[in-house]
């Protein structure tokens, strides 16, 4: 694959929206992760995701847009802009919204006919998210649709949150296809964005399909409501599947206070921990482990799980332990992601 990494200053964004209607793809920066963005509307286009990702195409994507543009009113654009994607827009949408796009927060909402179904994965409703990104709102404002912009890594494997990130994943790649990656440093978030469902509201309320770094607790106070619905399987949604967010290495979640000594059995092995190093390092000192002291803050954990779990990867350790996680709701999305890994991992 031909695949280079752009600065800002290296190609303007005329050349950039030129590349995506011409069906080619793009790697692009948000708050998120990086994702691999093409048009929305161009079912070969897509098709070229799925197939640079390993993607299953019954797995749904989610539709990138633009927020308002400096001085513009978001009054009515965004009850527009989502009815482009969306033929029953409910008011809750235009109130989430208004409080928190661009940022990262997904919506599943009833789609638009036009909408086609390899977005959707066959199914009747679409995601659809602003992100916050300025590079990407610039692109998205000049490209006026939509983008299709899964993580720009392989499915199932770590989700990128440097321009370098997706340049490991598929410079050995054998395909024809060529990749732009845009540098906008690294992901200010680190994980992807809370996916919730707005698409049966009658019966089941607001429900959180995936978690994120934005609450149950933060859309319940921004409805006026007292809590959410309970989340069921019915849908397929991005980061759904429970094998994902991988490293190649095997990654064991436990509480390591309690770790013994036939937990790593004289293997290669790396801790992550909130407990104090030095006193992990002198209580093992005659064995073979590494250890990596992170802080006890969710958002400063998410921001570094992906970088950390891909630097880790590339160590010739045999094993990853990774010391349980609170389970306060503030860790809801890290606790998703590492879960994930965890199952999904050492079976590349």
């Amino acid at each position: 694959m031909n695949a280079r990494i752009f600065s800002v200053n290296e190609i303007s964004i005329k050349n950039i929206v030129e590349h995506l209607q011409q069906g080619n793809l793009l790697a692009i920066p948000t708050e998120t992760v990086y994702g691999l963005a093409a048009n929305a509307m161009d079912e070969q286009a897509i098709k070229k995701i799925f197939q640079l990702k390993n993607r299953p195409e019954n797995h749904p994507l989610i539709v990138h847009i633009a927020p308002p543009a400096i001085g513009q009113s978001a009054e009515d654009f965004w009850e527009t802009k989502l009815s482009e994607w969306s033929y029953d827009v409910p008011p809750q949408a235009i109130i989430l919204a208004k409080k928190y796009w661009p940022g990262p927060l997904t919506l599943i909402l009833k789609k638009a006919k036009q909408v086609l179904n390899s977005i959707t994965g066959g199914q009747e409703t679409v995601a659809i998210r602003a992100p916050n990104h300025p590079w990407t709102i610039d692109i998205l404002q000049a490209f006026q649709g939509g983008l299709v912009a899964p993580s720009a890594n392989r499915f199932g494997h770590i989700s990128p949150t440097t321009a370098k990130h997706v340049l490991d994943e598929f410079r050995d790649t054998k395909t024809d296809n060529e990749l732009m990656i845009l540098d906008g440093g690294s992901c200010a978030v680190g994980i992807e964005s809370t996916i919730l469902d707005l698409s049966r509201l009658d019966q089941m309320g607001p429900v959180i399909l995936r978690p994120g770094m934005i609450l149950e607790s933060d859309i319940c106070v921004t409805l006026g409501i007292t809590n959410l619905g309970h989340k069921d399987n019915s849908i397929r949604h991005s980061g759904g599947i429970l094998g994902h967010y991988a490293p190649h290495t095997q990654l064991i979640s436990m509480d390591v206070g309690q770790l013994k000594v036939e937990d790593f059995d004289n293997q290669k092995v790396v801790v992550v921990t909130f407990l104090d190093i030095v006193s992990l390092k002198n209580k093992w000192a005659t064995s073979p482990i590494d250890w990596i002291h992170i802080p006890l803050d969710s958002h400063a954990v998410a921001k570094q799980i992906y970088q950390l779990l891909r630097d880790l990867d590339q160590k010739g350790y045999q094993k990853i332990i990774f010391d349980l996680l609170p389970k306060e709701m503030a860790w809801s999305g890290v606790n998703d992601r590492l879960t994930r890994a965890v199952y999904g991992s050492g079976i590349h």
